[in-house]
């Protein structure tokens, strides 16, 4: 780092045509008064409030009442810059005053007072100011039966985004615009808070969303000469949808869960239409099915018949398992159920089954479970087990923390600052709400931070990497930014001459002067 040296005059009158033996000499009888003044003490600054953009600053002292002080504030901790708030002007203890920030802006205050005979105090330790982000708004919302996206128009100074729904016990963090939620049911409403963070929450934003509703699974329920009797599968649809369902020519009757039709022709093709509308009145797709009746062969044995039909459906199913870093599951297709109604269990829950895929999940990893398969015609009823066995834990959990991690650590806040004339300064590490232990080493030094920590007795002028580290217990995670501390090193007086009635004074600073 360059470092600029500047020499500095500075003069003292000296009290011209008295010798020194004249300024003390006095008449024994005549007692001399001197008036004599003590140094101010450094006010201190603290926050007494925010409200909105507005934040209100305390003035703490032990000065007499109508001490002189002068406030200054700047967008840097080492003043590089700055403007003066209050220009030497009298205040008491508890005295208030206030400053207006822009959202996201960061800013930084600093006081020093003056004795009545016009001895300054040094300036005290800045004050840090932080304005939250403004409240984010939604740019775009979108929603699916199985999923919910959210976009939201970006905001100045925002770290990250992060929402909350509403039964969820922990909000999500989000470092774009966007977030989608892919653990939604179809037609039904959900409630997300979203805000935007800083060091700082902003204001919450809320808004209610409802998913489409999905389109509805015919299955057969029973089959006749002249008959047809449908089941609707609501496909993860809550039960207060209401089911409507046609046919060219017909007249099919909604009883439930229930299409139904009679009078009907034997051995002919017949091809209904159903979807369902959620309690948000929005409509699912039409869904359609073509059934053929007295499809079933009337025979000496229907048990026999029944049987075959049956190990038929056993032979058309077909399971794959898998599992994440949440959890394992099971997915299970029956190719043709024949018109039969196929049900699956697996711990404990039962689905029906058909040409699509349905899923048995919150199964735990590397455990051997039963697929039981029960086939029925309303009359008879056939059972086969399959055993299956989930997978070992995947580690798609380590890739997700490291994300997280990340996003952790670029949102930490650095903040470097010393004590005037010292020649030392410190680093204030700021780290937000976090799940996870994170510990912060500079210098070799060592600091594990649930809030705020500080790494004193560093030099100034001088850039210092800053090594952290992210632990969840299984994974670690490692990254390093660097910060350099400001100049707080003391002029140094070079040099003392006398010119005329004045003493001449150098000085050799690293600093920028400042009148």
């Amino acid at each position: 780092m360059k470092q600029r040296w500047r020499k500095v005059g500075l003069a003292l009158v000296f009290l011209a045509g008295q010798p020194a033996h004249t300024i003390f000499a006095a008449n024994s009888s005549v007692v001399a008064e001197q008036e004599e003044w003590t140094l101010a003490t450094v006010p201190k600054l603290s926050v007494a409030g925010v409200s909105g953009n507005t934040h209100t600053v305390q003035i703490d002292t032990n000065n007499p009442s109508g001490t002189e002080m002068k406030m200054e504030k700047s967008g840097s901790p080492d003043f590089s810059v700055f403007d003066v708030v209050q220009d030497w002007t009298p205040h008491n203890d508890g005295d208030t005053f206030t400053l207006d920030l822009q959202d996201a802006e960061t800013v930084y205050i600093r006081i020093k007072a003056r004795n009545g005979k016009g001895l300054e105090t040094l300036y005290s330790e800045p004050l840090t100011l932080i304005q939250a982000p403004a409240m984010p708004t939604l740019a775009s919302q979108d929603s699916t039966d199985r999923s919910i996206t959210l976009v939201v128009n970006p905001v100045q100074g925002a770290h990250v985004y992060k929402v909350k729904r509403s039964d969820w016990d922990e909000a999500k963090v989000f470092t774009d615009t966007t977030f989608t939620d892919d653990t939604v049911s179809p037609g039904r409403p959900y409630t997300y808070e979203f805000w935007a963070e800083n060091s700082v929450m902003s204001n919450k934003n809320m808004i209610t969303i409802w998913t489409k509703p999905a389109p509805p699974i015919l299955k057969v329920q029973n089959v006749t000469a002249t008959s047809i009797t449908l089941k609707v599968d609501l496909n993860g649809n809550p039960d207060d949808v209401l089911i409507e369902a046609k046919r060219e020519g017909g007249n099919p009757v909604v009883n439930g869960t229930l299409i139904e039709e009679t009078g009907l022709k034997e051995n002919t093709e017949y091809t209904y239409e159903a979807r369902v509308e959620s309690s948000n009145h929005e409509y699912s797709e039409w869904v359609s099915e073509t059934f053929r009746t007295g499809m079933i062969p009337v025979t000496s044995d229907p048990d026999q018949e029944f049987d075959k039909a049956a190990e038929d459906i056993f032979s058309e199913v077909v399971y794959q398992v898998d599992a994440d870093d949440t959890g394992a599951w099971v997915d299970v297709i029956v190719k043709n159920t024949r018109g039969m109604d196929v049900q699956g269990t697996v711990n404990g829950v039962t689905q029906s089954l058909g040409d699509e895929s349905v899923r048995f999940g919150d199964l735990e990893w590397n455990q051997d479970y039963v697929l039981t398969i029960v086939v029925s015609d309303g009359t008879r009823k056939r059972e086969r087990q399959f055993t299956i066995k989930t997978p070992e834990k995947r580690t798609s959990e380590e890739e997700t923390f490291r994300k997280e991690a990340a996003q952790i650590i670029q949102s930490i806040n650095l903040v470097a600052d010393g004590q005037i004339n010292s020649g030392k300064a410190w680093i204030d590490v700021e780290v937000p709400q976090s799940k996870y232990a994170v510990v912060a080493t500079i210098e070799g030094v060592s600091q594990e931070i649930t809030k705020k920590a500080r790494f004193e007795n560093l030099n100034d002028k001088t850039a210092y990497v800053v090594s952290f580290e992210v632990r969840n217990g299984k994974y670690s995670y490692r990254a390093q930014r660097e910060i350099t501390t400001p100049n707080r090193t003391a002029p140094e007086v070079v040099n003392i001459s006398k010119s005329g009635g004045h003493l001449q004074i150098e000085v050799l600073t690293h600093s920028e002067l400042k009148n």
